[in-house]
């Protein structure tokens, strides 16, 4: 009986960790933005917003008349890390998360956009840093980038 609790329980603990924010508010200055660029069938943009911390969205726009399959494979659907003005990373999304090991598909209907959002709190941080966005598609992998400052 307590083994039928244990995926639940984690599931639930992980939810409350991945939705939990904090009070601390950043100052960002964009140094560079990535307007949408269009990859093929497909168009993508990455920003750095103040929002619970630090926000980083990847938007993936389906710029043709017909459904588009984005094909993962494992839970893992993007990753966004931080590196500082030596190249040095000091901050990943998904470290220290768990994904599931089984195939997923998103589909992006035509004409509409696949939001992918993550939150740090930078915690005190200053300087110039890099992020960077990856789609972890199969088969349609994007990597954007996006300078911004911390004051």
């Amino acid at each position: 009986m307590p083994n039928r609790l244990i995926i639940p329980l984690l599931f639930a603990a992980s939810v409350a960790f991945v939705r939990g924010s904090s009070g601390h508010k950043e100052s960002v200055t964009p140094v560079s933005e990535n307007r949408h660029q269009k990859e093929g069938p497909i168009a993508s943009s990455f920003s750095v917003g103040v929002r619970d911390g630090l926000r980083f969205e990847l938007s993936v726009a389906n710029n043709t008349k017909k459904m588009i399959e984005l094909r993962f494979a494992n839970g893992q659907t993007h990753d966004v890390a931080v590196v500082d003005d030596k190249g040095k990373e000091v901050w990943r999304w998904s470290d220290g998360r768990m994904f599931t090991q089984s195939f997923q598909n998103k589909l992006v209907k035509a004409r509409d956009t696949a939001v992918y959002a993550s939150n740090w709190d930078a915690n005190k941080m200053h300087g110039r840093f890099t992020a960077i966005a990856t789609l972890m598609s199969d088969n349609h992998p994007i990597e954007k980038r996006v300078e911004f400052a911390l004051k």
